[in-house]
């Protein structure tokens, strides 16, 4: 699958004629992998430093991006090419001191790309690359600024109005006290752009110390935190950068004061030998760098250090927020090529005959009073119907006896709406039958002839059906060898399986038998979870988890360790648990290690229960039907509970109410209206200790 960031790449190929963007290999992939990327300039290494410092800076400054799981992204124009991301070849030509290299800011690149040179990027034409491939975070030494007597001679930075136009965030230093820091701070105030500084103050820092003695609008106290402000500056779509302001380290405090007296004697040489305009600043980091004698050079260095390892912690940070946010999407689409929204059900079909007495009765009695329904049933056949009910494309495989249940059974899978192609009759065999004693809507007890399920062998699910569903689900009821059969069928061809365990037994067998390193979604209850789990539970908590309810919290160590037994040959785990009153309770590992753990409460209204036999198939019918249909996870689990409700005040198991698309978008507003929310318990990273 290709990134936004590569479509965005790629689409504008075909439109250049006159000049070649290259990115990296590196870089290339990280963009299509949507892995966290930090942008670097490169004119500190043509203009900024001298050599050999500045090549051991440029190295320097990419190792401490991948040392934190990131990919660095030097930017610069070569031979009239921009570069997105070098190599370590054309980091030592950009080191090389030659004259003819440009200072390149935006008004600089068009001319640079048409004359074919080569240049360091400033921070305004880092940005504005930067942002043309989607690199969110850019670090640097220090931003530009109002010069001072800008207000007379209006020098001031390209990079405060890029600032003010392109969306990315710059972490930095601040700026040097040689610039007025009051005014372009003022002039940031009117770009529009957000000003934070890093750490537990407002203190605007001013390069080579901690306090300017000005403030910034805001501060953010963590990475995590800075990497959620700019989440939320893109998704407003504001077209603004961010500064994040990094106060000096506190071991480089003492150089960094010494520098700054050095400074200010510096500038007060500058007025009386009446130096003026551009020649201000050389002037002022020649003689800073003589009264410090070269200290100011260690202590620069030390610094953008500092801020690419600030950025690189950002980048990560918002790398993983926007896998979390693309998570909520439930994305279940194969690593293939794209599907349409066919599922294929394994499972069983049942003829249920629902009793429930009016009066006892003892032996010897007459028969009791009572209501007598038939119904159909079967865990995978109920899937099926509620999919179909709500125009998601689904194929049952099971099967009937060659009898005349299984004839009946036949005909009312077919009304349904579901594809029934593959649903066998199988001669000499019974269909399968439960009668069910039903009391205040719940079952106390049953009687069955399952016989049949052992007729659905693995010969009767061709593997062509599952390369080609969106998805698979497996219930329980399937014999075990043919279930093993489906689950390697759906790793080998990348097509994620759901299982529902059906009964506790059932699925304490299909676990033994190793199913769960296969399944992508298991839907167990409070009693089936329990079943797979051992006494030890001591699975660790994620130490940022909210306060969550204690009936809860005991549920969630068992979530993550039946978690822990899906390994990474899907895409992604999920263990969705139905809690009764308690609504559900849904954990999502991705492959990248992120988890995120939600609960719905149950629906406010509460239903006239006429049968409960069907709620708990309703509810992940809707549930995957609203994947299918590109919902999040909280209309995903709201879906599903819209379904289950209908179920439990119908007699059939699959109640035809569902099929309303617009009773289910109303009835689902009105419960919001009444504080039916989703809480978010957790999403951050996780790993299982081995």
């Amino acid at each position: 699958m290709i990134g936004r960031a590569a479509k965005n790449f790629y689409g504008t190929l075909s439109a250049r004629q006159n000049f070649h963007t290259i990115v990296s290999k590196e870089v290339n992939k990280a963009l299509v992998n949507q892995q966290p990327v930090l942008a670097l300039e490169s004119t500190i290494i043509t203009h900024g430093l001298p050599n050999p410092e500045n090549l051991h800076m440029a190295q320097s400054v990419e190792d401490i991006c991948r040392s934190n799981g990131v990919t660095p992204a030097t930017i610069a124009v070569m031979r009239g090419s921009p570069c997105i991301g070098i190599s370590s070849e054309e980091l030592s030509e950009l080191s090389n001191g030659s004259k003819s290299y440009v200072k390149i800011s935006r008004r600089d690149l068009a001319p640079t790309i048409q004359q074919k040179l080569t240049g360091g990027t400033t921070v305004s034409g880092t940005m504005v690359l930067a942002d043309q491939h989607n690199i969110p975070v850019f670090a640097t030494g220090g931003i530009g600024g109002v010069h001072r007597g800008g207000e007379d001679t209006l020098d001031v930075s390209a990079d405060l109005t890029e600032l003010g136009r392109t969306p990315v965030a710059v972490v930095c230093a601040g700026v040097k006290s040689i610039l007025d820091i009051a005014k372009t701070l003022e002039y940031l105030e009117t770009q529009g752009v957000t000003v934070a500084t890093f750490g537990e103050t407002r203190d605007f820092p001013a390069f080579f110390t901690a306090k300017s003695g000005l403030l910034s609008h805001t501060n953010v106290r963590t990475a995590k935190e800075a990497a959620e402000m700019i989440y939320v500056n893109k998704q407003l779509n504001l077209g603004s950068g961010i500064v994040i302001a990094v106060p000096i380290p506190e071991q480089f405090s003492a150089d960094g004061l010494e520098i700054e007296n050095a400074i200010q004697t510096a500038l007060k040489e500058a007025n009386d030998a009446d130096v003026a305009g551009n020649l201000i600043t050389p002037f002022i980091l020649q003689r800073v760098s003589e009264l410090t004698y070269g200290r100011s050079l260690k202590t620069n260095l030390a610094l953008v250090r500092n801020n690419v390892h600030v950025g690189s912690q950002i980048a990560l940070e918002l790398s993983h927020i926007q896998r979390l946010d693309q998570s909520r999407k439930v994305e279940l689409k194969s690593k293939g090529e794209t599907k349409d929204n066919k599922v294929l059900v394994v499972g069983a079909v049942n003829v249920d005959i629902l009793c429930t007495k009016h009066e006892e009765t003892t032996v010897g009695k007459d028969l009791a009073q009572g209501n007598i329904q038939h119904v159909m049933g079967g865990v995978g056949r109920n899937v099926a119907e509620c999919l179909a009910k709500q125009d998601i494309k689904s194929t049952l495989i099971s099967v009937v006896g060659d009898d005349n249940l299984g004839r009946l059974a036949l005909e009312c899978c077919k009304e349904s709406g579901m594809d029934t192609t593959r649903i066998v009759a199988q001669p000499g065999a019974s269909t399968p039958v439960a009668q069910l004693t039903i009391k205040d809507g719940d079952v106390l007890e049953g009687i069955c002839n399952f016989s049949a399920h052992s007729h659905l062998v693995p010969n009767l699910i061709p593997e062509a059906d599952i390369a080609s569903s969106r998805f698979v689900v497996l219930d329980c009821d399937t014999p075990v060898q043919t279930g093993i059969y489906v689950a390697e069928s759906c790793s080998k061809l990348s097509v994620p399986l759901i299982l529902e365990p059906t009964a506790p037994l059932k699925f304490k067998q299909f676990v033994a038998a190793g199913i769960l390193q296969f399944t992508s979604i298991v839907t167990p209850n409070v009693t089936e979870l329990a079943v797979i789990t051992d006494d030890k539970n001591d699975f660790a908590i994620p130490s940022l988890l909210k306060p969550i309810p204690k009936d809860i919290s005991q549920i969630l160590p068992q979530m993550l360790q039946c978690l822990s037994k899906m390994s990474r040959k899907t895409q992604f785990r999920s263990v969705l648990t139905t809690l009764g009153e308690k609504g559900v309770l849904y954990c999502q590992l991705s492959e990248d290690n992120i988890l995120q753990i939600v609960h719905l409460p149950k629906a406010p209204e509460k239903p006239h229960i006429k049968s409960s036999s069907g709620a708990g198939d309703s509810f992940l019918g809707g549930f995957i039907a609203n994947i299918c249909k590109g919902n999040g996870i909280e209309q995903c689990l709201k879906g599903g509970t819209f379904c289950a409700f209908k179920s439990l005040k119908s007699h059939e198991t699959i109640s035809g109410m569902i099929s309303d698309d617009g009773l289910a978008a109303k009835t689902i507003k009105s419960w919001n209206e009444l504080g039916w929310n989703l809480y978010v318990f957790y999403e951050g990273e996780f790993k299982f200790e081995k």
